[in-house]
């Protein structure tokens, strides 16, 4: 793929379980470059096998009819299912004699498991997002580990959930950490050439492009992309993780506000109280506290901001 940078250990680990059979899990949280690493490993894989692209594990009707398109596609034969040159009145009528869910996965899981019975290898089956798979769907998943070999991308948060922690422990997993400095920079370049952005200080800009984004490619091509050079290079809110955490020192400034607002009316009160009364000492300390939160409010807004 163009502009593809890094990821080289993660992507040989993935094709070495595909190529040995087995599943594979690649987790990463979103930014990470799990869709991007799979359409690189693409060319791969199919050399391998036919690869069926399903978008989404969820909704498991969705999965499972995206699922039937692609093995029309890559020629693999469906039971029962006499085929067309249209896939979508296939799929219609293939829909009629399988009503239900668990009907038609029942059917694919069997199109999987003739087709390796001929001695092919496994179909592989992509599955780009399943992090909001479905314990319900979960057995179904097992069986399809048994028929084919699958990868499928998620927040390794997905891994935790008991309802489908068991279906993971079928898989390789492999992690995508951030990006090392070089292969942000090498990123960053790729993608000012693509762009066409302009930096009157190239060397700065790409320095606060690699420091800004953490190594998340996804970070990287937002800030080059969409994030004007000059905002960059000044630290001026470029929006998502830096917007957030400017947003968050902000948001604890404000909550501070309300309380300096009722401390500052106290030190009032006890000074127009004092004068009323003729109590110096009160009418004093009123002033002086007064003043100290006109001298200390900006400090302490501060101080907290920048926890």
């Amino acid at each position: 793929m163009e502009g593809f940078v890094g990821r080289t250990s993660e992507g040989r680990a993935l094709l070495l379980s595909v190529r040995a059979g087995r599943s594979v899990v690649l987790t990463g949280p979103p930014g990470y470059g799990k869709t991007a690493l799979l359409r690189e490993a693409l060319p791969a894989m199919e050399a391998w096998s036919p690869v069926v692209w399903v978008d989404r594990a969820s909704p498991f009707t969705g999965f499972l009819k995206e699922l039937f398109r692609g093995l029309w596609e890559k020629r693999v034969p469906v039971p029962g299912l006499e085929r067309t040159s249209d896939v979508e009145a296939d799929l219609k009528a293939w829909s009629r004699r399988h009503p239900t869910a668990d009907d038609k996965a029942r059917g694919l899981v069997r199109a999987l498991k003739e087709y390796a019975a001929a001695g092919r290898n496994p179909v592989t089956v992509v599955v780009d997002d399943a992090s909001d798979l479905r314990g319900s769907a979960v057995p179904w998943f097992v069986a399809l580990t048994e028929a084919a070999t699958l990868v499928m991308g998620l927040y390794a948060e997905t891994l935790k959930k008991p309802s489908t922690r068991r279906l993971w422990t079928r898989f390789d997993r492999v992690d995508l950490p951030p990006l090392s400095p070089r292969e942000t920079r090498e990123l960053a370049e790729l993608l000012v050439e693509r762009y066409g952005v302009v930096a009157e200080d190239r060397e700065a800009y790409l320095s606060r492009v690699v420091s800004l984004s953490g190594g998340i490619p996804g970070e990287v091509a937002r800030l080059v992309r969409y994030v004007g050079p000059e905002a960059v290079v000044k630290g001026k809110d470029t929006g998502t993780a830096y917007a957030q955490h400017l947003a968050r020192r902000e948001e604890r400034g404000i909550a501070l506000a309300p309380l300096l607002l009722v401390a500052s009316g106290f030190a009032i009160a006890a000074r127009y109280l004092g004068l009323a009364r003729g109590e110096m000492d009160l009418y004093v300390m009123g002033g002086i506290g007064i003043a100290s939160f006109v001298v200390l409010s900006p400090w302490l807004r501060k101080a907290v901001a920048a926890k």
